[in-house]
Formats: C-alpha cells, structure tokens, sequence
C-alpha cells in the first residue's frame, strides 16, 4: 500500500503548489483513511490546509504526524505555523524551538522559527537574528531572506530590510510581494522606489550611446589592425605605449558620454542594454575587446611577445563593429 499513498502524497504537493489547496485537502483524506499512519502524508495535509487558511485542522493534522513515524523536523514546523496562524504565539515559539532543536541546522527550522518570534510581541528582536542565522544556513534560497527583510521590517530595521530584500530578489526576480516590501522600505527610508526609465530617456540614452558605440568601432577595429600590422612579427614593449594610449582613447569616449548625460539620462543608460539587445551585445563586444587589449598592452609593457590576445581583441571589436554598420543607429 506504500505505493499508492506515496503517488497521493507527490499529487497533493505539486496541487499545492501551484494553488491548489483544497483538491490536495480532497485528495489526501480519502488516502489517509486508508493509510492513517502514513506521516509524511499527515504533514502535506496539513501543509494544504495552512495554504487553504485553515489553521485548526491543519494544527490537527501535524499532532498526528508528531507521534508517526517520519520527519519529526517537518511536523514540528508545521505545527508551530498552525498555533502561531491561531493566535496561541507562546505555544507557536516553544514548538519552533523544538524543531530548531532536532535540526539545528536546517534552515527551514530557522525560518519558522524566526516568522512565530516575528508574530510574537516580545519576539520580533530575536526574529531578526534568527532569520539571519537561516540566511547564513542557506544562502541561495530566496525565502530564508524573504524572512529575513520581513523580520527587520517589523523592527524598522530598514538597512537589513532593504538588503535582504534586494537579494531575495536576486534570487528569485519574479516575487512580488518581495518587490512590493522593498518599494515600502525604500519609502519609509526616505526614498521614492526607483520608477523604471520612459520612453523619452531611452531614446536620449540611446542618442548618446549609439554615436560613441560608432566611433568605439573606429577606435578599436582600425586602431587594432594598426596594431597588428606593427606588431608583425615580433611585438615589442614599445607598441604597448601606442596600445595604451588606444585604451585611454575609449575610455575618453565612454567618459565623455556619462558627462554629456543628464541625470535622469544617466539612469535610463544603465538600464538602455535591457531594452535595446543591439546596444547590449555591441557594448558587450567592445567591453571584452578593451579589456582583452588593456591586459595585453600590460604584459607587452612587461616583455611579453604575444600577439594572440591582440587578435582575439581585435575579431571582438570586429563584431561589434559589423553590428553597429549593420544596424546604422537603430
């Protein structure tokens, strides 16, 4: 009989997951009358019935799971999510702590831990050194500092706040009630959120960006066939004062772009390669050829005789370049 409740249990966490609550809730009672001591499938039912808003036979679902066998840590959790939905925080805490105890290093303990102390009244300090200690446990998940920006919110801890929900975001970018948080933080920081770039600054970043893309282009492609036909056959550390002042050249002319941009110009600039793919991969192409070149003309300055990551620069810039006469500013 394993089989089957085990395929009931996996069909009731992918319902839940995308939404689906009460069909899990349905599917998993007829199951569990069949397999009551089934733990792992008294832990999802009451897991659907924390996402379906009902925490009184969720709270009964996770006692049963308490005194079957399973994974103790997951019934714990669930149990101090139930009293703390219920209202009976003391008791939320104390189960938290229990599960904290059995798993100290779980990280999912840590979070429920921290979100019952976050509820409590006289908990919410501790909340946030928790929710740190979940952060630390397990870095690459976006709910340990989803948790974490929650729990200093509610202290007004909005240094904490706002990087924890910069980097939830980072994590997973389509969480909007992270976003929604991180505008809140920024306003009560002082802050307006930052409004994504219009229409018209695009097009004036654009204006600025795409002539420096062109004569970029000239710099690089002819400044590096120079170069290589000076080069020919043996490079010497002289030609790495005419491969300097190549570098410093582009650099002038990126330079001269951030100067001539207006403020709101200048925002719309860092964000212009997300909106217009031409730009982004041009950039792209010439960034790599600058760098390549500038590590170059370093080692040609310290005696290197190699001419392979000239080349390499110079077909890099060569494709950027093709780009920007094939695109013809657009």
């Amino acid at each position: 009989m394993s089989e089957p409740i085990a395929a009931v249990v996996v069909r009731a966490a992918e319902l839940t997951a995308r939404g689906l609550p009460r069909q899990a809730i349905d599917l998993l009672q007829p199951a569990l009358v069949v397999n009551p001591l089934h733990g792992e499938a008294w832990c999802r039912l009451a897991a659907a019935y924390l996402d379906a808003g009902e925490p009184d036979p969720a709270l009964n679902a996770a006692k049963r799971a308490l005194v079957l066998d399973g994974d103790p840590a997951w019934a714990q959790r669930l149990t101090a999510l139930a009293l703390s939905e219920l209202g009976r925080h003391a008791e939320a805490v104390v189960a938290a702590r229990e599960c904290v105890r059995r798993k100290p290093g779980d990280w999912r303990c840590q979070v429920v831990l921290a979100e019952v102390l976050a509820n409590s009244p006289d908990g919410r300090r501790e909340a946030v050194e928790v929710a740190r200690q979940a952060a630390h446990l397990a870095p690459g998940q976006a709910r340990a500092f989803q948790v974490l920006g929650d729990a200093a919110l509610r202290v007004r801890d909005w240094g904490t706040a706002e990087r924890a929900y910069r980097t939830a975001l980072r994590l997973d970018p389509e969480a909007g009630d992270v976003r929604a948080n991180l505008d809140t933080v920024r306003r009560k920081r002082g802050g307006a959120p930052i409004p994504p770039p219009s229409a018209e600054a695009l097009h004036a970043a654009h204006a600025l960006v795409w002539p420096a893309l062109s004569r970029l282009a000239a710099l690089l492609v002819a400044g590096g066939l120079v170069l290589l036909l000076g080069g020919m056959p043996r490079p010497t550390p002289f030609l790495g004062w005419f491969s300097g002042l190549l570098v410093v050249a582009c650099a002038a002319v990126v330079g001269l772009v951030l100067v001539k941009a207006r403020r709101g110009v200048r925002r719309a600039l860092f964000r212009l390669p997300r909106h217009r793919p031409k730009v982004a991969f041009t950039a792209t192409m010439f960034g790599l050829s600058a760098v390549i070149l500038t590590g170059w003309t370093v080692a040609l300055l310290l005696g290197a005789t190699t001419m392979q990551p000239l080349v390499i620069a110079w077909l890099c810039a060569l494709i950027g370049g093709a780009v920007v006469v094939l695109a013809g500013g657009r």
